[in-house]
C-alpha cells in the first residue's frame, strides 16, 4: 500500500483508504469475524446442551426463568467469553491494517497473536460504562464511543492502559474531532439499520415457513456480515491513527 497516498486525510479518501486496505486482504479480515460467529455457536451449543438443556420448542425466556443461579453465572461467563472473541477480532484487524499500511505481508496468525490483555482494557472500560447507566446507555454509549475513540488504535499499537491511550490519542487526533464524529455515527447507524433489517428478514421467514429461524446456522450469515461494519471502523480509525502519527514522527525528525 502507498502510504503518500493517504497522506493528510480528507474524510473522503479515508473512507477510500479503509475500503481499499480492507478488501486488499478480505480473506484474513473476514475470518477473524468468523471467529466470533464461531464463538456465538460454541457458546449457544453449551448453553443449550450443558448449563440449561431444554425442550424443543420453549421459548428463550422461559428457560432463563427457570434457571439457577449457577447456570445463569455460567450463561453470563460465556456471554463474556463472546464479546472477548469480539474485542480480540477487531484489536487483531488493527495490526492488521498497521501491516497493511507498512506495506508487508499480514498473516493471520501472528496478527491474533500480537494481541494481548492489556490491549483490550478500554473496550471492557467502555463496554462496562455503557452497562451501568442502565435506561440510558443508548444515549451514553455512543457519547463514551466518540471520546475514547482515538485511544483504541492507540491502545492496540502502542499497548498504553485505557486511560493513558484515551490521553494520547485526543492529543494526537485533536484536528480530527468531525471525521471521528462521522465514522462513530456511520457505524452506529448502519449496524442498527443492518441488524433491524436482518431481524424483519428473519421473521418474515417464521412466519412463512413456521420455523424460528434466529435459532438455526442461517442468520449467521447475516450477523456475520454485520460484524463487518465495527470491524471497518476500527479499520479506519486506525488508520486515521497512522497517518497522524507518522505526521507526528515527521515534525519531531524535521525539527
Amino acid at each position: 500500500m502507498d502510504i503518500d497516498n493517504y497522506s493528510g486525510l480528507t474524510m473522503s479518501t479515508l473512507l477510500k483508504g479503509t475500503w481499499h486496505v480492507w478488501r486488499s486482504n478480505a480473506r484474513i479480515f473476514v475470518f477473524l469475524m468468523g471467529l466470533v460467529i464461531a464463538s456465538f455457536f460454541v457458546m449457544a451449543l453449551v448453553m443449550n446442551y450443558a448449563i440449561a438443556p431444554h425442550a424443543a420448542g420453549v421459548s428463550l425466556r422461559e428457560v432463563w426463568q427457570h434457571m439457577g443461579v449457577l447456570q445463569k453465572l455460567a450463561v453470563l461467563v460465556l456471554f463474556f467469553l463472546t464479546f472477548a472473541v469480539h474485542y480480540r477480532a477487531l484489536a487483531a484487524s488493527a495490526f492488521a491494517t498497521q501491516e497493511i499500511w507498512n506495506g508487508r505481508s499480514v498473516d493471520l496468525w501472528s496478527v491474533i497473536k500480537s494481541v494481548r490483555r492489556k490491549q483490550l482494557r478500554l473496550f471492557w472500560l467502555v463496554f462496562f460504562a455503557s452497562m451501568v447507566t442502565g435506561r440510558i446507555a443508548f444515549i451514553v454509549g455512543p457519547i463514551l464511543l466518540f471520546a475514547t475513540a482515538p485511544g483504541f488504535p492507540v491502545a492496540i499499537l502502542e499497548g498504553k492502559t485505557a486511560i493513558a491511550a484515551v490521553k494520547r490519542g485526543d492529543t494526537l487526533m485533536k484536528q480530527d474531532q468531525r471525521k471521528i464524529a462521522i465514522l462513530v455515527l456511520l457505524w452506529l447507524g448502519t449496524v442498527v439499520v443492518a441488524v433491524i433489517g436482518w431481524v424483519s428478514f428473519l421473521m418474515f421467514l417464521e412466519d412463512q415457513f413456521g420455523q424460528p429461524w434466529y435459532l438455526r446456522p442461517v442468520p449467521a450469515i447475516g450477523f456475520w456480515l454485520i460484524l463487518l461494519i465495527p470491524q471497518l471502523y476500527m479499520v479506519a480509525i486506525t488508520l486515521l491513527y497512522l497517518d497522524r502519527n507518522k505526521k507526528e514522527i515527521n515534525n519531531g525528525t524535521s525539527q
